[in-house]
């Protein structure tokens, strides 16, 4: 994009330079149009219609202005660019001195397309042979060889010698938009000013200001982002460097200041600089950038107080040639947090993808000041627990059902060699500590190695690999392993786990394949097993549940003396995947002799669940820590779960009646068996007993 903001200035500043020449032989503004109108389509390709009047002034210099002007694609119907007014004033004694002093080079409502449609195509692609503006030289040495020539042995002879007193660009605009990649940006209100402008290594100021506006397809355009860019700039082009001293880069409330340095031009290019920042608001920056919301309130700084987050301030340096680019050293600051890193990036060859290196290291981190008000404030624990539901499945369904296409193209364009190394990171109440992530990426695969990270008090470990070799399918693998997490210490982010306390052990090992986020979640499989150690169970929903079902006893079945916090001496169970989460899973919990056993799923974007269930109260050699008559031993009590995510747990599960009814009738067949079995065994001879039950057996069935 920059190429084709320098070329369009490029063709104007020829096309002005082309017409003041031609004006020096002739005003006759007719032929000069259609003289200019030449030039430029056959140097360029491009039409060029000046629509407008040229105004010229010879005395006390050559001045030209050319009125409304606009520059074409003859492929596209779109204009690519327009000015309601160029303005060139010569200097004429240095012109016949050879030099060319530009006294004043402007425009106004300067406006510059650049579209490409959604089979790629560019409307600045032209079918024409470009020779480097030669036709456009052809006419300027044609008309100037009587009058600059200069001699090799003059100073600076390598180049002619040009300056400009003044370039003024003002309310400038540039239309951004790409089709084929869904992106739409602009930049309105560009003003540009230089005073002194040469290439012989004089130093020159340079103020730039413009508005940048980023357009969502669904929210639509976003406020405008103010830019603004002062520097003082020094040009040699015989010592082909280019330097930028006491750079101001303002995007408020941050503002960068530093140098920069451009030096081989002609062969290979170097550069290198430093820039550093002011102390400032990060929220204030993300409201300027139209990333969260202006009105939104926040926690306050690091220690619970109720002034602002804590500023941000950063500094690095960084220098490259055309085959890499590096930041050796990046500091920042984040109230007491210290930040450092490095980064080292190798551009592609023809036998190689691009490699990038990083490292970083960071002591406490404290997120809390960012989190809105609303994310910490309520007005009783039940809003809490409310609150916190909400913003666990808000999260669990963004994150699921979000249609992001997975970056294969990207894992198979580069390789990638990091390390994050954090202290801890604090988010209200919640701590994690020793935080050591090793990611690689290399022939398509990236791997993310995390290493033990202390949190609730226990520890989570795991790797992460997506496979993206192929490009036409990513397959991703996961295995972590979760030990001694107090459940305690996660029930605040998942109120649901109060109604079991202990120690969460876990082994997690699931796959899954496709191009998006959807197609991993649609297609996930294997199996996630877990064990609680010093268990405590609240078994209100269990209890419910059996109650419901004693209610169609024919006998008594009473579970009132069931405890309603049971200690069990195991607990432990799996979920079993199968082709997604939406169904087919297996799931099983084992609380000493209680069994809870069956399949389902879950559907996140309707936010509910339903699960067909059975609960089994085991007898035999299991541990009787839940006492019940024995006629009800090892039976499969049929139960459906199925509800929302919001519903209170006591709504999520009950029996299915109509089947618990066809269990009663089981039962009550086989009691009756029993006892005539019984019966005949005691009133009937030994050598009669078989013939009896075979008799029973054909009048029963």
């Amino acid at each position: 994009m920059l190429k084709r903001v320098l070329k369009v200035l490029g063709i104007f500043s020829v096309l002005l330079i082309i017409s003041g020449i031609l004006l020096i032989n002739t005003v006759n503004t007719e032929t000069n149009k259609r003289t200019i109108q030449k030039a430029i389509l056959t140097a360029t390709g491009y039409e060029l219609t000046i629509a407008g009047d040229i105004d010229v002034n010879f005395f006390p210099s050559i001045g030209l202005t050319l009125n409304d002007v606009r520059l074409k694609n003859p492929g596209t119907p779109q204009e690519l660019a327009s000015t309601t007014a160029a303005i060139l004033s010569v200097d004429v004694r240095a012109l016949f001195s050879g030099n060319l002093l530009v006294q004043e080079l402007s425009t106004n409502d300067f406006h510059i397309n650049y579209f490409v449609d959604a089979e790629g195509q560019n409307i600045w692609d032209v079918d024409h042979e470009l020779e480097t503006f030669s036709s456009a030289d052809s006419v300027i040495t044609n008309a100037t060889t009587t009058s600059l020539e200069f001699s090799d042995s003059e100073p600076n002879s390598d180049i002619v010698a040009v300056s400009f007193e003044r370039i003024q660009i003002s309310n400038a605009s540039i239309d951004i938009q790409d089709v084929s990649q869904g992106t739409r940006y602009s930049i309105k209100n560009l003003n540009l000013d230089s005073r002194d402008t040469n290439i012989e290594g004089k130093p020159f100021a340079l103020d730039l200001t413009f508005d940048f506006l980023n357009y969502d397809p669904v929210a639509g355009e976003a406020l405008p982002t103010a830019i603004g860019l002062q520097s003082n700039v020094v040009a040699d082009i015989n010592q082909q460097i280019i330097s930028l001293s006491d750079v101001n880069l303002s995007l408020t409330p941050m503002l960068l200041q530093g140098d920069f340095a451009l030096s081989n031009l002609h062969s290979t290019m170097t550069y290198q600089g430093e820039m550093a920042s002011n102390n400032f608001n990060v929220i204030g920056l993300l409201q300027t950038l139209g990333l969260i919301e202006e009105n939104k309130e926040f926690t306050g700084a690091i220690g619970g107080s109720t002034d602002s987050p804590p500023p941000l301030a950063f500094e690095f340096s960084f220098s490259g040639d055309q085959e890499k680019f590096s930041i050796p050293d990046l500091t920042a600051s984040l109230g007491s947090t210290e930040v450092e890193a490095d980064m080292t990036v190798r551009f592609a060859t023809d036998f190689s993808p691009t490699n990038i290196s990083y490292d970083l290291k960071t002591n406490s981190l404290d997120l809390t000041p960012f989190l809105t008000k609303d994310d910490v404030e309520f007005e009783s624990d039940q809003d809490v627990e409310e609150a916190e539901d909400k913003q666990l499945i808000a999260t669990e369904t963004s994150a699921q059902t979000s249609e992001t296409e997975l970056p294969l193209e990207l894992l198979n364009a580069l390789n990638l060699l990091g390390s994050i190394s954090v202290e801890s990171i604090t988010t209200n109440e919640f701590n994690f500590t020793d935080i050591n992530i090793f990611t690689n990426i290399e022939n398509g695969v990236l791997d993310i190695e995390i290493q033990p990270i202390r949190a609730f008090d226990g520890n989570i470990e795991g790797t992460i690999r997506l496979d993206g070799s192929g490009k036409e399918l990513g397959r991703l693998s996961t295995q972590f392993v979760v030990s001694e997490l107090d459940i305690i210490s996660l029930a605040p982010s998942i109120s649901r786990f109060e109604s079991v306390t202990g120690r969460l052990g876990a082994l997690i090992d699931l796959q899954a394949q496709g191009l998006t986020t959807n197609d991993l979640m649609n297609s996930l499989n294997g199996s996630t097993r877990f064990i609680v150690d010093e268990s405590n169970v609240n078994m209100g929903l269990i209890k419910q549940v059996f109650t419901a079902i004693a209610a169609l006893s024919p006998r008594e079945f009473s579970v009132d003396r069931w405890p309603d916090i049971i200690q069990y001496n195991g607990l432990n169970g799996h979920i079993k995947f199968e082709n997604g989460i939406s169904e087919g899973q297996q799931v099983n919990l084992r609380m000493d002799n209680i069994d809870i056993s069956g399949s389902g799923g879950i559907d996140i974007d309707a936010e509910t669940i339903d699960y067909e269930l059975t609960f089994t109260v085991l007898g035999g050699n299991h541990s009787q820590t839940i006492s019940i008559d024995t006629l009800y031993h090892n039976v499969p009590w049929p139960v459906r779960c199925n509800a929302a995510f919001s519903d209170p747990i006591s709504q999520y599960c009950r029996p299915n009646f109509e089947a618990v009814r066809d269990v009663f009738s089981q039962l009550g067949r086989s009691a009756f068996r029993g006892f005539l079995e019984d019966s005949l065994t005691e009133q009937l001879p030994n050598n009669l007993q078989e013939v009896g039950r075979g008799i029973l057996r054909s009048l029963l069935n």
